[in-house]
């Protein structure tokens, strides 16, 4: 076994028990329990006993499977290695480094991506649910024999205990591993106590799991982003070369000079960019516009709706980069838009924009 890490006596038995084939794994546990490299830990097991593996981090503010904002999914042959260094908050001694040759070094490749486009699950928990099922499925697709899914610390909320318990139920997990306070968990686990399909277990937090304060998760955070868009160049792409999702904007018939005239008479400020869809308008403008404005706009106009922005919307913003078979291929941040000429200026890999056929606008933007 790998010498990364000190090996908790409870993972050692637990992991006779559920590192078997054909098992899907779920981790749940609050901030800072370990849960990342307790899912390390059983891989790496599974590894050792010639399992094909899949580790899936949905875990989107502090990935450790692909950038921040994704949920990845990481294929493991049954080669007979180990994994890396750990990859969260279990300490390491100074002595305990891999000396094994045949060692797996971590890295941010994911061998299937689903962007979320946000660093936190609240306000997201539908991508989240989609991104792990998908994740899932392309774990099955690619002949994994064991499957672990990493999850967030969010636990606490209402909302938190119906993402997790939706979680399990579109998963349909093997065993549930709760790291932590029993009490603490049942909320979410208590519904599926008499199950025959599921397995509950407890296991207290490792007694070596850190604390991380929230400057260092927005430090780990920033540190991700970057090792991903090393190498990475801008590139340009007009708005009629690919579709858009999860925005209203570059997806309708595009205003001409009259309409724009018109609407600049009715918001007294200068409409950088406006396009119709069906009894919908979306105004990109200098100053976001007042409710008062845009009301004036649906009653004048008799439209259902109008999505309004500033043009610093678009400043950084996260985006996902799909292909035309609706594959996550990779993110990309919008350097700047040209709303005259139509085209997005986007930093991502090089390669990755001839092959997107659709964007999807995320929540978060690099500052």
């Amino acid at each position: 076994m790998s010498r990364t890490y000190q090996i908790n006596p409870d993972w050692e038995r637990i992991s006779d028990e559920i590192v078997q084939p054909n098992q899907h794994i779920m981790v749940l546990g609050a901030l800072d329990a370990g849960k990342t490299t307790f899912c390390q830990y059983l891989i790496e097991v599974a590894i050792k006993r010639g399992l094909k593996s899949a580790l899936i981090d949905t875990d989107i503010g502090q990935s450790t499977i692909g950038p921040p904002t994704t949920i990845g999914m990481r294929l493991f042959p049954s080669c007979g290695v180990s994994i890396g260094k750990p990859l969260d908050g279990v300490n390491v001694k100074q002595n305990q480094i891999a000396e094994d040759e045949n060692t797996v070094v971590y890295s941010l490749n994911a061998d299937a991506l689903y962007f979320v486009g946000a660093i936190s699950p609240v306000r997201n928990l539908l991508p989240v649910l989609t991104g792990t099922r998908l994740m899932v499925d392309a774990a099955q697709e690619m002949s994994s024999e064991f499957i672990v899914i990493d999850t967030t610390g969010y636990i606490h909320e209402n909302a938190a205990v119906m993402l997790k318990q939706q979680k399990i139920d579109i998963v349909r997990p093997h065993h549930i591993v709760c790291l932590g306070r029993s009490r603490e968990m049942e909320k979410i686990t208590a519904s599926y106590k008499m199950m025959d399909r599921l397995k509950i277990h407890y296991l207290p937090v490792h007694k070596m799991a850190l604390k991380k304060i929230r400057q260092r998760r927005q430090e780990n955070r920033r540190t991700k982003f970057k090792t991903y868009f090393e190498n990475t160049v801008i590139q340009n792409i007009t708005f009629s070369e690919v579709g858009s999702a999860r925005t209203p904007f570059f997806k309708g018939r595009i205003a001409n000079q009259k309409e724009v005239d018109i609407l600049m008479q009715l918001t007294e400020e200068e409409i950088l960019y406006a396009e119709w869809g069906h009894r919908e308008l979306a105004i990109i403008t200098n100053r976001r516009l007042t409710s008062n404005t845009i009301m004036k706009i649906k009653d004048y106009l008799s439209l259902k709706n109008v999505f309004t922005e500033s043009a610093t919307y678009f400043h950084r913003r996260n985006v996902g980069l799909v292909d035309s078979s609706g594959t996550t291929i990779g993110i990309g941040i919008i350097e700047s838009v040209d709303f005259q000429n139509q085209e997005l200026r986007i930093r991502c890999h090089i390669g990755i924009l001839n092959k997107t056929a659709v964007i999807q606008f995320g929540d978060y933007q690099h500052f």
